[in-house]
């Protein structure tokens, strides 16, 4: 009994060291990317003086289209066309874009302040609201 127990408190702390590391890997690669010059020709985009939310997703994925696709659409509601813009990239057909900008799973969201640097990273799902005070803070 005891040595099932010490294997499961091993198990469990190898996973949390695990979950540290790659949550701090992946901090100082978002930080490396809003360190960059902008990243308009990763996008093959040009700025044009709005705030933008490039939205990664693929054809296969569930939770970009149940989730992910509303809450774009009710933030684009929300700000209106004349503050923000919305580039759509599908991660399986630009992988090098997905690339460029640090995307390791979709959905996911980046938001560009009107000069095209990174303002923030999201990696999985990003609530309406979230992304609404994030682009506000652009």
């Amino acid at each position: 009994m005891a040595e099932r127990l010490a294997i499961i408190v091993l198990v469990a702390v190898m996973v949390t060291a695990a979950v540290l590391v790659i949550r701090r890997w992946n901090a100082r690669r978002v930080i490396e990317l809003i360190a960059q010059a902008p990243l308009w020709d990763a996008l093959g985009e040009s700025p044009d003086g709005r705030r933008t939310l490039v939205a990664f997703s693929t054809p296969s994925c569930a939770a970009c289209h149940t989730a992910q696709a509303p809450a774009i659409k009710a933030v684009e509601q929300q700000l209106g066309a004349a503050e923000i813009r919305v580039i759509k990239v599908d991660a399986s057909k630009q992988p090098e874009v997905a690339r460029a900008f640090g995307v390791l799973t979709v959905p996911s969201t980046v938001v560009l302040e009107p000069a095209g640097r990174v303002v923030a990273i999201n990696q999985g799902f990003a609530p309406s609201r979230r992304l609404i005070e994030q682009l506000e803070g652009a």
